[in-house]
């Protein structure tokens, strides 16, 4: 589960990052070419505030902005305020909600230099399953997932394959990246799920890179029973507020995942999603890699930075 650009990474739930130095929020500098507005309460087209108040029932409106000259003319960033919380929202011209953020506090940075990581994970007290689920990630044949942004497109299928890993029969999910129409990355990725706790283990994956429709390398490959290898846990059977662990614990590969909301509504082109968890995934390899992603009850991933679930196929009966 290599940190790439606008990558999605492993399955259901760890799908690719982008390597930024702090959050980007919508009040982030930008390019010298784009061009944004205030935008007074009142003047706000009704379509826009009626996709504000259905992400946002009971949300208050800080700050709005328009941008009039950019890579996306027409768009509206919105600071909203809601129980307690700040998130920074874009949504575009025609009133569709693009992609909500949590706004970091202001003692964010502080704590991040004092997080420790759990990994270690008791995997000897597990008896494990290639099937199952828990409530933010499914594990069974025919599951998948489409996320889609303006020049990307990843389609996360869990297989009818398994794959033996130190001793662990694991459940192969695949995951395909396209860029600008053309095939970029292959991964199948080795997942079991714990049945007394319901956590999801990821031991690990084989990568094919592409261009111009050639194998050219295999970058973030890993396997938890190698050298100085181990599993690492995907998505927890419990989520916990602020809980921090790995997902990989490889020499080249050591993502981590941070609990930061447990009460997010998002909205993507196949609907509005309540209850959502937000991660933040960084790496322990380059403290400057970070992303952000959501994951749905009963669906999975949802949004990966940029990248919005746009479909997906509940497992045949």
């Amino acid at each position: 589960m290599e940190l790439k650009p606008s990558r999605v990474r492993a399955v259901l739930i760890t799908l690719g990052c982008i390597a930024v130095p702090v959050v980007v929020g919508l009040w982030s500098q930008a390019e010298a070419q784009e061009r944004k507005v205030v935008v007074q309460p009142s003047d706000v087209p009704a379509l826009i505030e009626e996709a504000i108040r259905k992400a946002f029932p009971n949300g208050e409106i800080v700050a709005i902005q328009k941008e009039v000259e950019g890579e996306d003319p027409g768009q509206y960033d919105v600071a909203v305020r809601s129980d307690g919380k700040e998130y920074e929202v874009e949504i575009s011209s025609e009133g569709r909600v693009i992609e909500i953020k949590e706004k970091p506090s202001a003692d964010a940075p502080a704590r991040s230099q004092d997080k420790k990581w759990t990994d270690s994970f008791h995997q000897e007290d597990c008896t494990f399953s290639s099937v199952g689920r828990n409530r933010f990630f499914i594990l069974q044949p025919d599951h998948q997932l489409v996320l889609e942004s303006d020049e990307e497109r990843v389609v996360i299928t869990v297989t009818n394959e398994t794959k033996e890993i130190g001793g662990i029969i694991t459940r192969v999910v695949e995951e395909r990246e396209e860029e600008n129409g053309m095939l970029k990355e292959v991964s199948r990725n080795f997942f079991a799920i714990c049945k007394e706790h319901g956590d999801v283990f990821y031991f690990g994956e084989e990568v094919d890179d592409y261009e111009d429709g050639k194998i050219v390398g295999h970058s973030g490959a890993w396997r938890a029973d190698e050298k100085d290898s181990k599993a690492g846990i995907l998505m927890p059977g419990t989520v916990l507020l602020g809980a921090r662990h790995y997902q990989e614990i490889a020499p080249n590969a050591k993502d981590r995942a941070e609990i930061l909301a447990d009460d997010v509504t998002m909205t993507t082109p196949v609907g509005t999603f309540k209850n959502c968890i937000r991660v933040e995934e960084t790496s322990g390899l380059d403290p400057d890699e970070k992303c952000y992603k959501t994951y749905a009850p009963g669906v999975g991933l949802i949004q990966d930075e940029d990248l919005l679930l746009t479909g997906y196929k509940k497992r045949k009966k």
